[in-house]
């Protein structure tokens, strides 16, 4: 039967709603990073690149709970997982807010990094066992965009009418709802106890795994590039001659609009062929990084922002759903968050790094270069794997 196929419990549509959720919320607590940046440097009085490495460590935290997820999940049900993780991670940033020492600020941001994209791993596993993982991914990217929008506006409304400290603990919100969604989980699901065919159809090509790989490398490179960006966002706007209000008003309604952006996978799922799509995730992205460049008005920055941020969502949900796809023992799906959590660690480090001696446009010359890579690399693969499949049915006719 699907549901045995599957092993998303007895309502399968329930399940995958609720991880999609459950997944919206923890990315909720990566999408409003660069605010805490600017509190950071603000509040706290860090300089920028300090301000950098807080984030580098809250992401590297974020690499350890992937890890742990990655070792675990074929161990412990991932009901339970998620619910210790989302009680980890809610007192991490209810804490935060309390934080009066820097070298306190990386322990508590650390341990926050590491209960959230535990959450995010299992999760995403979750909705990788979906028979269409790209649509199901691009639900609950768009559902993490709208979320995001509303994250922003509680984040600057608590930072003008309560200050600063109430605004940095405004992740415990979106975490503490994730507990009382994770208990309606089914008991069953990732169960070591229970066995699932997950492979969605019997055997797969020869070579699919070699794809699979690929196509995981590749999520790493295009993560890098978007989040070379990605941690100094909010500068930029400043730095275009946007004040701090305006940033704030612009990134929440581009993360509006970018939620339909995202859906683009929901639509199209992969219509004419997964590479076509993300060829076309990546020139606009390009793109976007042409408009943040060059945005110099509230209209401007949201309309470039909102393209960013749709062609990010474009690349996870098609990059992801290529690895789930040629991973029919989800050893390569289990490792998706360490790589893209490892892509969050290891972009802003390096923009971080360059920014100690030169401008912030900077950037954007380094932020395309990991993204032409990713696609170049996957490009190679599944060409070969297509002609690897060609002679071997020729072989047998």
């Amino acid at each position: 039967m699907e549901k045995t196929q599957l092993g998303l419990g007895d309502q399968p549509t329930l399940t995958l709603g609720i991880a999609a959720l459950l997944y919206a919320f923890s990315i909720v607590l990566i999408d409003i990073a660069p605010f805490f940046i600017g509190i950071y440097v603000d509040y706290l009085n860090l300089s920028l690149s300090q301000a950098g490495f807080v984030l580098t460590i809250d992401q590297a935290g974020g690499v350890l709970g992937a890890i742990v997820g990655f070792f675990l999940m074929p161990r412990i049900a991932w009901r339970k997982l998620i619910i210790v993780a989302s009680i980890i991670a809610t007192m991490a940033n209810f804490v935060t807010a309390m934080v009066d020492s820097y070298m306190m600020l990386l322990v508590v941001r650390f341990v926050s990094g590491f209960g959230v994209v535990l959450i995010t791993t299992v999760s995403a596993c979750i909705l990788a066992r979906s028979l269409m993982p790209d649509r199901v991914f691009g639900i609950g990217l768009a559902l993490a965009m709208t979320f995001s929008a509303v994250a922003v506006w509680v984040f600057d409304w608590l930072r003008v009418d309560y200050g600063y400290a109430a605004s940095l603990g405004s992740g415990a919100i979106w975490l503490g709802a994730g507990i009382l969604l994770a208990f309606l989980l089914p008991r069953s699901i990732g169960d070591p106890t229970e066995s699932y065919d997950i492979s969605g159809g019997g055997a797969r090509a020869s070579g699919s795994q070699v794809v699979g790989l690929a196509a995981l490398i590749a999520l790493g490179l295009f993560g890098i590039s978007v989040n070379v960006i990605y941690g100094f966002v909010e500068r930029i706007g400043l730095a275009n001659g946007l004040d701090n209000s305006g940033v704030a008003s612009a990134l929440a309604l581009g993360y509006v609009f970018s939620a339909f952006g995202s859906l683009i996978p929901t639509i199209f799922g992969a219509v004419g062929g997964r590479m076509k799509w993300i060829v076309l995730t990546t020139v606009v992205f390009f793109v976007s990084l042409c408009g943040l460049y060059s945005a110099n008005t509230i209209a401007l920055y949201t309309m470039a922002f909102a393209v960013y941020a749709s062609a990010w969502n474009m690349g996870l949900a098609y990059y992801m759903s290529l690895t789930a796809e040629n991973d029919p023992e989800q050893k390569f799906t289990r490792a998706m968050y360490i790589v893209n959590v490892a892509a969050q660690s290891v972009g802003p480090a390096i923009a971080a790094a360059v920014l100690a001696g030169a401008p912030l446009s900077i950037i954007f010359v380094i932020a395309p270069l990991p993204a032409m890579i990713a696609v170049a690399l996957v490009l190679v693969f599944v060409s070969r794997s297509k002609k690897s499949m060609h002679a071997n049915s020729l072989s047998t006719d």
